[in-house]
């Protein structure tokens, strides 16, 4: 009995540890997996973040840069719009008789506008589209063209929304020299502001017309472009995406082509727009759309400027992705 005694306690004692190290092993286990996955869940997140910014930024940087680029043209395009006399000339001849009889200076009239107007509407245009299309049908070009389409139409919205004050201001700024004298920049979008507000309505339709089929076109048949027909050459020519002359020449012509279509697209939309928005007395915005008087010739009416607009808008759009790319490549998206 004195013999049983020990062994017994000493197998009681060697017994009981097992059953206590488990619970704090697995205690242990999931504290270590509270705190390795939690940050892991926090810096994925933090990083979509940041590249949706980069997204905005880049889309900023290339809106203001295409669009100020082309102000001169712009401004011949509304004048052209603005009086159908006008629309019958050249670009180039219009451009000679607005520097002849205003001054060469008339032809940087609105830039202010243009640059604070599309830096908030780029952002939100290519920020928005890369954000809806991954969310939509994943990034990568892995979205099909319905889901591309609804991208760029929620991303325009929003984008013209915020658009709308500067675009109203600019065109008045380029129909009249007295109100751009008159009025500083942060007076006319102020005053086209609360006009937009006031009027919400009436005064998106026009720029909705305008812009969302501008946007859909360029971005979808772009996207279209170079993941289809550009990635498909490079491969048969074994060429690696991003390098040599060969990439940059076929993004060039899908940036070109996508700039036409776009163009064509939203025509009728910028005529309306135009001539929505050139004059505030009554009488005078019923001048201003004399070109609709006949029913014969109003849908040719839609498409006054189209000549003078297609160089415009090609350099705005080919300026505008090529930039674009440049940014999101130095930024690492």
């Amino acid at each position: 009995m004195l013999a049983s005694s020990p062994s017994s306690s000493s197998s009681s004692i060697s017994s009981s540890p097992p059953l206590r190290r488990p619970r704090r092993r697995r205690r242990l286990v999931e504290r270590r997996r509270r705190t390795t996955t939690t940050p892991t869940v926090r810096a994925s997140a933090a990083d979509e973040i940041v590249t949706i910014l980069k997204y905005f930024s880049a889309g900023g940087i290339g809106c203001f840069v295409s669009h100020c680029l082309s102000v001169p043209l712009d401004v011949v395009k509304t004048k052209a719009q603005l009086n159908p006399e006008d629309s019958k000339l050249s670009a180039w001849k219009l451009a000679q008789k607005i520097v002849r009889e205003e001054g060469a200076t008339t032809l940087a009239r609105g830039l202010g506008a243009t640059f604070f107007g599309y830096l908030v509407q780029g952002g939100c245009k290519y920020g928005g589209f890369e954000t809806f299309k991954h969310f939509s049908g994943g990034s990568g070009g892995h979205a099909n063209i319905a889901q591309l389409l609804l991208a760029a139409t929620v991303a325009e919205s929003i984008g013209s929304f915020a658009l709308v004050p500067f675009e109203r201001a600019r065109v008045k700024i380029v129909e009249s020299e007295a109100y751009a004298r008159e009025k500083s920049l942060p007076t006319a979008v102020g005053e086209e502001l609360d006009a937009f507000l006031n009027d919400i309505g009436e005064s998106l339709v026009p720029v909705y017309l305008k812009m969302i089929p501008y946007t859909a076109v360029q971005l979808v048949s772009y996207d279209v472009l170079v993941n289809g027909f550009v990635k498909r050459t490079l491969g048969v020519y074994g060429v690696e995406e991003g390098n040599g002359e060969l990439f940059f020449a076929l993004r060039l012509m899908s940036a070109i082509i996508a700039g036409v279509l776009a163009t064509v697209a939203s025509q009728p939309g910028d005529t309306i727009m135009t001539r929505r928005y050139c004059k505030d007395d009554e009488g005078e915005k019923e001048e201003c759309e004399e070109v609709f008087d006949d029913d014969n010739n109003a849908f040719l009416g839609l498409f006054v400027g189209l000549r003078q607009r297609i160089p415009m808008t090609v350099l705005i759009v080919v300026t505008q992705l090529i930039t674009v790319d440049f940014v999101k490549d130095s930024l690492g998206v």
